[in-house]
Formats: C-alpha cells, sequence, structure tokens
C-alpha cells in the first residue's frame, strides 16, 4: 500500500465579491461546469439549496472509473464558508471545503480535501498519483470558479 497525505488544498484570487463567488460553489448542481472530476450534482430527498444537512448526490469520473458519492452538507454560511462530506457506507470520513476571505475588492477562495480514503487497503482512491490528482483538480476547479465569477 501507498501512502498518501490525507489533506490537501488549493487557494485562488478572483475578482468578486465573497457572496458572489459562495453562491457559484454552493449552487452544487453547476459543479460539473467547473470540476475536473466531477461530472454531475443534484439534490436530493427534498433539498433544494446549500442548508446545512442537505443531501446530494455527485458523479464523478477519472478515466474509465465512474462512481456516484452521496454527500450532506455539514457547513453553510454565505459569503464565508460551503462544506460537505461523502455518507456511503464505504466511505471513511472524505470532506471537501471552501472558504471564501474577503481580498480587497476580491475574494481568496481556498478549496480543502481531507480524504483518509486514500490510504486504506484496497480502496480505488489508493493508486499512484492521487494524491496530486485531487491537488490538480482543486486547481482546475477553483480557475473555473475564478473564470465564471469574473465573466
Amino acid at each position: 500500500m501507498t501512502d498518501f497525505p490525507e489533506h490537501g488544498s488549493a487557494s485562488i484570487e478572483i475578482n468578486a465579491a465573497p457572496d458572489a463567488v459562495w453562491a457559484l460553489v454552493a449552487d452544487i448542481t453547476r459543479m460539473g461546469e467547473y470540476s475536473p472530476e466531477c461530472v454531475h450534482a443534484a439534490w436530493e430527498n427534498g433539498a433544494t439549496g446549500p442548508e446545512v444537512g442537505a443531501h446530494f448526490a455527485g458523479k464523478n469520473k477519472i478515466g474509465d472509473f465512474e462512481w456516484e458519492v452521496p454527500c450532506a452538507v455539514t457547513d453553510s454560511v454565505p459569503g464565508s464558508v460551503f462544506a460537505f462530506k461523502a455518507v456511503r457506507d464505504s466511505d471513511v470520513g472524505t470532506r471537501w471545503r471552501y472558504e471564501f476571505v474577503p481580498n480587497g475588492a476580491g475574494t481568496t477562495v481556498t478549496e480543502s480535501v481531507h480524504a483518509p480514503m486514500i490510504n486504506i487497503q484496497g480502496s480505488p482512491s489508493n493508486f499512484d498519483g492521487r494524491h496530486g490528482m485531487l491537488i490538480d483538480g482543486m486547481n482546475a476547479t477553483l480557475a473555473a470558479i475564478k473564470a465564471a465569477a469574473e465573466a
């Protein structure tokens, strides 16, 4: 088994107000537009927006490998933070977090992940290059969010 860091993060400066950038990120139905790995996400169980406890399902793809992840919003403060965790039985606590900090006329956005499943023997997420792929994916996601926010 290869050991990888369980945590990673990336940040970007965006020339838009924190509330505007937060609204783009917290609308999980748009995540497929930004992420190189998430191809689709939809609210579930009657949820219609980013309230704490709201559930959604994400569909992800890397090459030929596809998987769905049921998630729950864990933190949601407009203009400040949006966070969620995977809630399937086989998951051991994967958590994603976006923080929005005012920076002059814009916003510093930091996306972070805590992914202990990377170090579970036999996990499809445990392969050489996965941690780097997560970091690259976060950078690509943030760049796409920046383009949308600044358009």
